[in-house]
């Protein structure tokens, strides 16, 4: 038969049928990207950890992880009136007030949970992986507030595409 004969409501149900298989290739691809993302996401904020093994490197993160070494030891509240003779010396620093204290918060609730559930790790390594975990986290809020922000799923993948890539 030609598709001239061919009835109009029998194209047009083949036309959405095909439609719908293009809608769902595209959505398992666009999903795929996303993993690939988001797993690029901790690859690279782990290469340093690859190359060098669990060493924190810098100035700025020993410090951090100082301060949240003085934290699991010492608890919540000691931590927020320790005063730290050895930054900014001679002078000294009020630490509890004067730095954002989330990542050593988060990384120390993370230790604890980690020890809770079997999974032991040392401070020092959790502070070294916790930029991995959070990029991919944050790749993926990203891609979904993009997603939300625009109503564009392809939107959302270029930008945790882009997220995944600024380490």
């Amino acid at each position: 038969r030609s598709l001239a004969a061919t009835p109009s409501w029998a194209r047009e149900a083949s036309m959405s049928a095909a439609k719908a298989l293009l809608r769902g290739v595209a959505a398992v691809a666009m999903l795929l990207v996303s993993l690939f993302f988001l797993r690029s996401a901790y690859d690279i904020r782990l290469f340093a950890i690859r190359s060098y093994g669990l060493v924190i490197h810098e100035f700025d993160p020993w410090f951090n992880f100082r301060a949240t070494q003085y934290l699991a030891d010492h608890g919540w509240t000691e931590f927020f009136h320790w005063y730290d003779y050895m930054s900014w010396y001679p002078l000294g620093r009020p630490i509890g007030t004067t730095i954002y204290p989330g990542m050593q918060i988060m990384s120390v609730f993370l230790w604890n949970t980690l020890k809770a559930i079997g999974l032991p790790m040392k401070l020092n390594d959790v502070c070294c992986y916790v930029p991995a975990w959070f990029g991919s986290v944050a790749t993926g809020i990203l891609g979904l507030l993009t997603v939300e922000c625009s109503g564009s799923y392809l939107s959302g993948v270029v930008a945790a595409g882009a997220m995944a890539s600024s380490a």
